[in-house]
């Protein structure tokens, strides 16, 4: 009797965290700084790992067995998450544009250009007075699931007309955008590659998507390339008979 009272309770918490991680989790999308959104989030992993943990304890306490090897999966495979290698991942494509470097970099260094040909961008705007430099500070407003938020992010490289590198200020992750411009004999070698970092308490949760994540990232910024190809060349206009 006593059993089945400590199994219900378990499974009554569960239930509750879970829940509680989904209503904390909306309502960071629903505000408009990219931070607090982020902190929600955060907590939300929390809440589910929180759950997971009780969940493992429910099967200790009815299925020792069954439950000892759930915990020991578990503990190495957030032992596995934990070297900051295994959390990060990079992702670059590449093109060539038919068009001098100066120009192809003229409107991929401008970040006011950016809501143009950048997937989700809505507004980019320079808060650091005079010309974008190193340390400049940028805001730049994303659009997820339908809601604006609002981000900052750094300058931490910058050689004109060559590459800019963009680090998006955040607490629990690290998160990089490098553009680059090189010459190519038919025009400019046009990168653009970024590096993420997942939090321990996401790799742990959503570790197992991280070629589901490389393949997304790449698709994207392949498509944003070809927008921004169409900035670059324009097409021309069709001529009336």
């Amino acid at each position: 009797m006593i059993l089945l009272l400590i199994q219900a309770a378990l499974f009554l918490a569960v239930v509750g965290l879970l829940v509680g991680a989904l209503l904390v989790d909306r309502s960071g999308v629903h505000g408009r700084d990219y931070l607090v959104f982020e902190e929600r989030a955060v907590l939300s992993q929390r809440l589910t790992v929180a759950a997971f943990v009780l969940v493992i304890l429910e099967f200790l306490v009815g299925t020792p067995l069954l439950g000892a090897v759930l915990a020991i999966l578990a503990i190495f495979w957030t032992l596995w998450w934990l070297p900051a290698d295994h959390r990060r991942f990079d992702v670059a494509v590449q093109s060539v544009f038919e068009a001098p470097p100066e120009a192809v970099a003229a409107v991929m260094f401008d970040i006011s250009e950016q809501p143009r040909w950048m997937d989700s961008i809505v507004r980019t705007v320079l808060e650091t007075p005079g010309l974008l430099r190193k340390g400049s500070v940028i805001r730049q407003t994303l659009r997820v699931s339908g809601q604006d938020l609002v981000a900052k992010l750094v300058v931490v490289d910058l050689v004109p007309y060559e590459r800019l590198v963009l680090q998006v200020i955040v607490h629990h992750a690290e998160l990089f955008d490098n553009f680059e411009v090189q010459p190519h004999p038919r025009g400019s070698l046009v990168t653009y590659s970024g590096r993420h970092q997942l939090s321990r308490l996401n790799a742990v949760l959503t570790g197992w998507r991280l070629p589901a994540l490389r393949r997304s990232f790449a698709e994207r910024r392949t498509a944003n390339l070809e927008r921004l190809r169409t900035i670059v060349h324009p097409a021309p206009i069709a001529r009336r008979a």
